[in-house]
């Protein structure tokens, strides 16, 4: 359809990801009305509209949703050819984005980064690390290839190339009494003061809950949005923490924190996922990324 073409669906797209056709002009640096002109002509052509303004910017409507659907998947089509063709490998490699939660960094560049660059030189990344929620959206709206993220919320729109149980542990200071014991109740860790990632992260959901189902309500001394926080916090002796133990397997084996393992059972039964976008066929740089990550990485490994 002659409306849906190529340069008016990558402008769609980044409209579609700012939520505002101003922050998308300047994306583009292009005018303002020169995209509501076309989005205008676009809309009258199909007869539908694609998107609803307001003073707080722009939403899809469900019309919007899907031409932003094909939209990324004529994106992908065209990333997935042009790397069939080799266009990329003679240009220095496709870069890679990967959306990844914090805790997931070390293992991603130790096991999965380091000895994958080393085997295949040509490939390149661009790393971008976030929250669940946030890891998956890129993933969704196509701003990254792959997404590793701990326990995410299900959806359809993503699938999971690799998963494995990761059960949320207790990090405590070395000189604490817990860090005597193999497991510890999550009443006893909140009993004690703790630090604990802020609502964007999906652990904070998971120890929210659990707490809950308990009748306790979290009061941490230190709410944070970084990991390197957290463990700092306890090694300093200040308090405990909830991470899953391939997050600080490396500080444990130093000897600045203890990993106690938590007994309560909605605890045990989270995972790590390694996710793309459903229906997405991967070009071979993002492929060969995936499958090496997903077998060598430590949090996908039980």
């Amino acid at each position: 359809m002659d409306a849906l073409d190529s340069r008016f669906l990558r402008a769609f797209l980044v409209v579609a990801r700012e939520g505002s056709i101003r922050r998308a002009a300047e994306r583009l640096n292009v005018a303002p009305s020169a995209i509501s002109r076309k989005l205008a002509e676009v809309e009258a052509r199909l007869g539908v509209g694609l998107v609803e303004r307001s003073a707080q910017g722009i939403v899809l409507t469900d019309a919007g949703r899907l031409v932003r659907e094909h939209a990324l998947v004529r994106q992908d089509e065209e990333t997935f050819l042009l790397d069939q063709l080799g266009k990329f490998r003679a240009s220095g490699g496709q870069v890679v984005r990967i959306a990844v939660g914090e805790g997931f960094a070390a293992d991603l560049m130790q096991n999965g980064l380091a000895p994958l660059a080393e085997k295949h030189p040509h490939l390149r990344f661009r790393i971008n690390i976030a929250g669940t929620e946030e890891i998956q959206r890129q993933v969704v709206e196509g701003d990254a290839d792959l997404g590793i993220a701990y326990n995410p919320v299900p959806m359809e729109a993503t699938r999971a190339v690799a998963l494995a149980r990761q059960p949320l542990c207790g990090v405590v200071p070395v000189q604490s009494p817990l860090a005597e014991r193999r497991s510890v109740r999550l009443a006893e860790m909140l009993d004690h003061p703790f630090a604990i990632l802020d609502a964007r992260h999906g652990i904070r959901v998971l120890v929210a809950r659990a707490a809950g189902d308990l009748g306790f309500a979290l009061r941490p001394q230190v709410e944070t949005s970084s990991i390197a926080a957290l463990i700092r916090y306890v090694g300093a002796g200040m308090g405990g923490s909830f991470l899953p133990r391939f997050s600080v397997s490396i500080q444990a084996e130093r000897g600045e924190v203890a990993i106690v393992e938590l007994d309560e059972e909605s605890l045990r039964h989270v995972s790590a996922h390694l996710m793309v976008r459903a229906r997405r066929r991967l070009p071979q740089s993002a492929s060969t990324t995936v499958e090496y990550l997903a077998a060598n990485m430590s949090a996908f490994r039980e």
